[in-house]
């Protein structure tokens, strides 16, 4: 398949670098973003502004694009289903909905083979008492308030 017209959902720094990269191989992208002030759309053929749960806008995307990817993981994995049954989404939208738990990636990575730093789920505050040789760590969430 040639591209001719890459849709790129999200319009920040990752964003900007596959617009430039793009252009230098004649492919027109499209942004696609929920920030108004994206810095991509500085780099990129069209920009398009809506939610990501905007099916309205969504189409409209989609008319103007022959193929889709996405600068980051906090994308409704719903969107990207849906996208998915009209264009081709790159990365698979299965691999998106892994990515957004953060848990279930590192479990998904240590299956392969390939070691992460040490990590474990806790639920509340009383599940870090055990594990102060986790302590100083970072503690993370799998909150996605869009």
């Amino acid at each position: 398949m040639s591209i001719k017209n890459l849709g790129i959902i999200g319009g920040g720094q990752l964003g900007s670098l596959l617009a430039v990269a793009a252009k230098k191989l004649n492919i027109n992208t499209i942004i696609y973003c929920d920030d108004v002030d994206a810095p991509a759309q500085n780099f990129c053929n069209k920009f398009i502004h809506g939610r990501y749960d905007d099916k309205v806008k969504m189409q409209e995307f989609i008319k103007e694009i022959d193929v889709v990817t996405y600068e980051f993981e906090n994308i409704p994995y719903e969107t990207l289903n849906e996208m998915n049954k009209v264009k081709p989404v790159l990365p698979k939208p299965s691999v998106n909905r892994l990515i957004q738990h953060r848990i279930a990636e590192k479990d998904f990575v240590n299956k392969l083979n390939i070691r992460t730093t040490r990590y474990t789920s806790i639920e509340n505050k009383s599940d870090m008492e055990p594990l102060r040789d986790f302590l100083p760590g970072i503690l993370k969430n799998d909150y996605n308030g869009l």
